[in-house]
């Protein structure tokens, strides 16, 4: 179960995790892949977004999305180095982390350093993490 109550009147909850510029890419690939999840899944009442949003074992996915209708979660963490200690290190704890009567969760690591700048570009890179 997740570290905070969930608030069933406000299933999309989209929080900014750092307003300085440098993180200005960060944010607009966060903002984009939770409306790509959303167009993808348009039956909204069967899905919860959240994003920066604190789990109980501490970890702070950028997105946090559960497809209810599926029993499925998957979270997303946006980062600029991929480095393979921490790609093991967060795929350990997101695979150790259970959601009551859900499947184990799904973690997509997202490389913003392979992102490209053009938001329409940014756009359409992103598809392939969208499932």
């Amino acid at each position: 179960m997740m570290g905070e109550k969930t608030d069933w009147e406000n299933l999309f909850k989209i929080k900014l995790g750092n307003s300085d510029e440098a993180f200005q890419k960060h944010e607009v690939v966060k903002l984009l892949v939770v409306m790509k999840i959303l167009q993808k899944h348009p039956k909204r009442n069967w899905v919860r977004i959240y994003t920066e949003f604190t789990l109980e074992n501490g970890l702070r996915p950028d997105i946090y999305f559960e497809n209810l209708r599926e029993k499925s979660v998957i979270v997303y963490e946006i980062q600029k180095q991929l480095s393979p200690e921490w790609l093991k290190t967060k795929t350990k704890q997101y695979k150790d982390y259970v959601v009551p009567l859900f499947l184990p969760i799904d973690f997509i690591p997202i490389p913003l350093k392979e992102c490209p700048d053009n938001l329409d570009e940014i756009s359409k890179w992103l598809d392939k993490y969208i499932f």
